[in-house]
């Protein structure tokens, strides 16, 4: 990325000041070194060779090796095959005045070598630029999902302590009254729903907390139990936006199932194991598959990106499960 550049912007320079002397300002070149015309030609390519190697320099700066594709090498074939051609090419001043035009289509083939690189280095640079700005994009919308799942937890929070207190003041009127039957119904309805709701909000995966809780009122309203068992939650080949969408997709039909199920214990289970190198994500809720073929499509739009296995099936007239493994 050094080198070559170089040699073919010092070839360049030179051809270009024997040029310009020839034919612009009508000096006549010699070899003979203490010459005005070879002294002034030699500062004359060597200051144009450093505009050409600074400019060079500070597109270089905008691009970090890492981040090129391992073909970079190819880029670098035809300036190579260029400057064996100017550098076998002879006399460059005998060729100005016998045949300009080989010269002038050579250099002109060798600056546009120069252009193709530098148009190929600033692509690079702009599709960095983008992943980077869509890593940011991707950074504040997980910041704006943790912002969101604390106010609803906030939210939630206030409301069970809220309906704990009032649950609490029953009881201890159903203790002052000695209704202990009455207070051991209640009793059992409070740690119906503390075990339910805690099952519902929590799991080892934080994508999915978010997506249950955004739609944990829709679970209690329809008196769906839920339950998550996420040994493993480091899908490695899918992004946040793809697990979000996945997760989302998952609950959505399950919860639909659920609704328009007349199954009277609703339920749905998320799992996910680490078996060699695979990893296995199975759900089961209640309910029936109506279109199954339009269930894999969503799934493949989703996962597009991914490499994975997808299976869905019947159990029994009241469960469904889908099973997907990631290689």
């Amino acid at each position: 990325m050094t080198i070559i550049p170089y040699f073919l912007i010092q070839i360049l320079s030179e051809i270009l000041v024997a040029f310009c002397l020839n034919n612009i300002l009508f000096i006549k070149i010699t070899r003979d070194t203490s010459s005005r015309g070879f002294i002034f030609g030699t500062f004359f390519s060597y200051a144009i060779l450093t505009l050409f190697v600074f400019i060079y320099v500070k597109i270089l700066k905008y691009i970090k090796s890492e981040y090129l594709p391992k073909y970079t090498w190819l880029t670098f074939i035809l300036p190579i095959i260029t400057i064996i051609l100017l550098v076998t090419m002879g006399d460059y001043f005998n060729l100005l005045r016998t045949n300009p035009k080989i010269l002038i289509t050579t250099v002109g083939l060798a600056i546009s070598n120069i252009i193709f690189f530098f148009i190929f280095m600033l692509a690079i640079h702009s599709t960095n630029m983008r992943h980077k700005l869509q890593i940011a994009e991707q950074r504040e919308e997980l910041i704006n999902s943790k912002l969101n799942l604390l106010s609803q937890h906030y939210n939630y929070n206030f409301q069970f302590l809220h309906n704990l207190l009032h649950t609490c003041n029953k009881l201890n009127s159903h203790f002052n009254d000695s209704n202990y039957s009455e207070a051991a119904i209640i009793l059992d309805e409070l740690s119906n729903i503390a075990y339910k709701e805690f099952n519902a909000i929590y799991s080892n995966s934080f994508i999915l907390n978010y997506v249950i809780n955004n739609n944990l009122n829709k679970i209690i309203e329809h008196n769906i139990d839920i339950k998550t068992v996420i040994e493993y939650s480091n899908f490695e080949n899918l992004d946040y936006t793809t697990q979000l969408h996945l997760f989302e997709y998952i609950l959505k039909i399950s919860i639909d199932s659920c609704i328009q199920t007349n199954t009277l214990n609703k339920i749905i289970i998320i799992k996910s194991i680490k078996s060699a190198d695979r990893v296995v994500l199975k759900i089961l809720y209640s309910g029936v598959i109506s279109n199954k073929k339009s269930i894999i499509s969503n799934f493949e739009k989703i996962l597009l990106n991914a490499y994975y296995k997808l299976s869905i099936k019947q159990i029994d007239e009241n469960f469904i499960s889908i099973l997907i493994t990631f290689n």
